[in-house]
């Protein structure tokens, strides 16, 4: 893309975080879908969550050596957690946008100047995500989507009962992110409340109708879904969209149920049903 195309869009960066368990080619794989964007980032800011070894460590020194923009790399003494992770990162971020990937997943090649353009239209966005694609194994090992609605008010309305962004597609504004507290450690709900925070204060959000990202899962996700430590934050999370008007009694009491029968059913089971249902 031309410079002076470029120079229409605002600055932002890319925020991910990484630990010891993560695969080395997956991580490189993520990194290199970041540096062949049309409209790349201006930094990118990688949090090392703990200790991580030598493979990690190889990977990052590549890119951070051959990324054109500025690569920052903040060093975690132990591992605390997405989170965590992110809340940290986010003190590092020296733009006003902020670009979220995971670090086993594949960014589209014109996913960022596809948000851009959508800020570009509304700067007063908080929060502009889109849809997912899920694969296992290689990229074209296609099992899933992930659709989500795209307007404030039919987002509005999802949240009620799940997540109403794909969390690694999403582009945030620095200073709503802040306002609402940023990150905060939440289970594996950090995104579903921080995304209920947003929503709450009512700040403009959108998704794009274009699948921006492709998110590699595996059997694990789904186990992790089912986590009997994750109840709490459910029902906290359920508690704080009733006490602040998003949910009424009764959508209570029924999500309430449903997350409880989701936590508790076997692994197995909550594959089918987000693969042929939910994400079908």
């Amino acid at each position: 893309m031309l410079k002076k195309e470029m120079n229409k869009y605002p600055d932002f960066s890319v925020l991910m975080s990484v630990y010891e368990k993560e695969n080395p080619k997956f991580l490189d794989q993520a990194l290199c879908s970041i540096e062949v964007q049309t409209v790349p980032p201006t930094e990118i800011v990688l949090v090392e969550d703990g200790p991580i070894p030598t493979a990690l460590q190889e990977v990052i020194n590549k890119h951070r050596a051959n990324f054109v923009n500025d690569f920052k790399v903040i060093k975690s003494i132990r591992n605390q957690g997405l989170g965590s992770s992110l809340r940290l990162g986010t003190k590092f971020v020296s733009t006003d946008w902020i670009a979220r990937m995971d670090s086993d997943d594949i960014s589209v090649r014109n996913r960022f100047e596809l948000q851009l353009n959508e800020i570009v239209k509304e700067p007063n966005l908080a929060v502009i995500g889109g849809q997912i694609q899920e694969f296992a194994g290689e990229p074209s090992n296609i099992v899933g989507f992930r659709k989500v609605p795209t307007s404030n008010s039919r987002l509005r309305q999802f949240i009620k009962w799940r997540s109403p962004f794909n969390h690694p597609s999403v582009m945030l504004n620095k200073t709503a992110l802040q306002k609402v507290k940023g990150y905060t450690p939440y289970g594996n709900l950090e995104d579903y409340y921080l995304w209920a925070r947003i929503i709450v204060q009512k700040y403009p959000v959108k998704n794009i109708d274009q699948i921006l990202l492709k998110m590699r899962v595996d059997e694990g996700m789904y186990q992790r879904r089912g986590k009997l430590s994750n109840i709490r934050y459910f029902y906290a999370l359920r508690k704080f969209l009733y006490n602040h008007d998003v949910i009424n009694w009764c959508e209570r009491i029924m999500g309430d149920w449903i997350m409880t029968l989701n936590i508790l059913m076997p692994g197995w089971v909550r594959k089918i049903i987000y693969q042929h249902v939910l994400h079908k």
